[in-house]
């Protein structure tokens, strides 16, 4: 036998291929494209039964949900209370929004006291005449006192929308001698202020007569001094605003 007869034989390029295995999840399975084809029957099953079982269902989802009734009520039951603040038995002769200050000794300086309305209020029966100044919102008392005969209420050269007088306060539930300046919107009704406490005073002596002594009280120029410092002071509120 020849040497050409003895070579084995090799086979074609085409036919050395190794077979293409088949596809795990079905011969339609595809990645990134449709999805997997090998259960699109089994979810389209799945798909049926819940269908199936949301008709037998359906009543129960679209019943509407049912409101509560129930009542709860309060641990404590607070009643309403009548707090009487002693200005229902008085007639205003007077009342205006205004800004109150004091002048704090120990400081040498003016103090805002607060801002609300400053009335002056007349007694319905013993006819006593007092003023009364609450703040803003919170009400708390921020000057009370009888006025008394003699009182002086000065209009001061810094402003003729503020008005100075010295008397003893009670708004802290305790006597003490006060210096005030109260300022208005306009000089109007700083005027009427004036007027108004001077007016009052005169009422008090024909009730009370004269006092014995009169309140002590800032001369004139120490007045105007003071009186300087709140003017400086309100116009650089009035910038502000």
């Amino acid at each position: 036998m020849s040497a050409e007869e003895q070579k084995p034989e090799v086979p074609a390029a085409e036919d050395a291929k190794p077979a293409s295995p088949t596809p795990i999840f079905g011969a339609s399975a595809t990645f990134g494209g449709t999805g997997f084809g090998g259960f699109s029957g089994v979810a389209a099953k799945a798909e049926s039964g819940e269908a199936a079982e949301g008709g037998e269902g359906g009543d129960d989802e679209a019943a509407p949900e049912e409101e509560c009734k129930a009542e709860f009520q309060p641990v404590v039951q607070l009643e309403e209370v009548e707090v009487a603040t002693g200005e229902e038995d008085e007639a205003a002769l007077f009342d205006a929004k205004c800004k109150l200050y004091r002048f704090d000794n120990d400081n040498g300086e003016w103090k805002e006291r607060g801002v609300g309305q400053g009335r002056i209020l007349q007694h319905k029966e013993n006819k006593k005449i007092r003023f009364l100044m609450r703040q803003d919102k919170t009400l708390k008392i921020r000057s009370n006192h009888i006025i008394m005969p003699g009182t002086k209420v000065q209009e001061h050269g810094g402003s003729d929308k503020a008005m100075v007088w010295s008397c003893v306060d009670f708004a802290d539930e305790s006597q003490k001698m006060e210096l005030f300046c109260i300022r208005f919107a306009s000089a109007e009704r700083a005027a009427e202020f004036q007027k108004a406490y001077h007016e009052a005073g005169e009422k008090m002596k024909e009730l009370i007569g004269e006092p014995g002594f009169a309140p002590e009280s800032e001369d004139k120029k120490a007045a105007d001094e003071l009186a300087a410092e709140v003017e400086a002071k309100a116009a650089v509120e009035d910038k502000a605003e």
